[in-house]
């Protein structure tokens, strides 16, 4: 059996090992977990791309040259809107006149018909819509490190550039990466690539990403200048 003095003394060890603990882990501590550090909240290691800061220089900005493009994306979408609406009017006339499925109509029927058909005309081309504006309303950046895709003052798109695949042609500069952010409007079918679309100097922005990390795959025989302003 121990003194009480030994047993008191063990105890205040004891308590200030827990206090030890608790003061480095902002809380009380756990069995196994001694002065261990917690780890970063889940918001800031999955926030979104950072903006560039220090270390990294704007190589160059564009925005996308689609007037004709968006011009001819209205009228296909007006056309698919028409053919839409022709086509669900005309599956649901026949019951506008009675059909021993659908019964007699009345004259409430009319505007949940219509609605109906409203609601699936927006299912279908609302995001369209939202893929072509954004694609419109964006503005490209190269940097030193990074190739960035803004819509408004947020980063939809970021792609790194060393080791990236990249692709380019005469108005059109495309980014391939592992570690690659791209919103869902910025997507088209196939692998995903960050692209600077309807750009004039095309081949000069690759030639600059190609300096700063990026790999060139299928360059032309004729390589470009020495930059965008060459």
């Amino acid at each position: 059996m121990k003194p009480v003095g030994q047993e008191m003394a063990a105890g205040e060890a004891v308590a200030g090992t827990a206090a030890t603990a608790a003061a480095r882990t902002g809380g009380p501590a756990r069995p196994g977990e001694g002065g261990a550090a917690r780890p970063p909240p889940a918001a800031a290691r999955t926030g979104g791309p950072a903006r560039p800061g220090e270390g990294e220089t704007i190589l160059w900005q564009g925005r996308p040259a689609m007037l004709t493009r968006k011009l001819l994306e209205l009228i296909g979408f007006l056309l698919l809107l028409g053919l839409l609406s022709w086509f669900a009017l005309e599956l649901i006339r026949p019951h506008l006149a009675g059909s021993a499925f659908a019964g007699q109509p009345t004259a409430g029927a009319v505007p949940l018909v219509l609605g109906m058909v409203l609601g699936m005309m927006l299912i279908i081309a609302l995001p369209v819509w939202l893929r072509s504006s954004a694609r419109a309303r964006a503005r490209y950046m190269l940097t030193n490190r990074r190739a960035l895709v803004w819509l408004g003052d947020r980063i939809v798109g970021e792609a790194l550039l060393f080791g990236a695949d990249m692709r380019a042609s005469g108005n059109e500069v495309s980014f391939e990466a592992s570690r690659m952010v791209l919103s869902w409007r910025l997507k088209d079918e196939g692998a995903d690539r960050l692209r600077f679309e309807q750009i004039p100097d095309a081949l000069a922005v690759a030639a600059l990403a190609e300096e700063h990390g990026a790999r060139w795959l299928d360059r032309p025989e004729t390589p470009p200048g020495n930059g965008p302003d060459a």
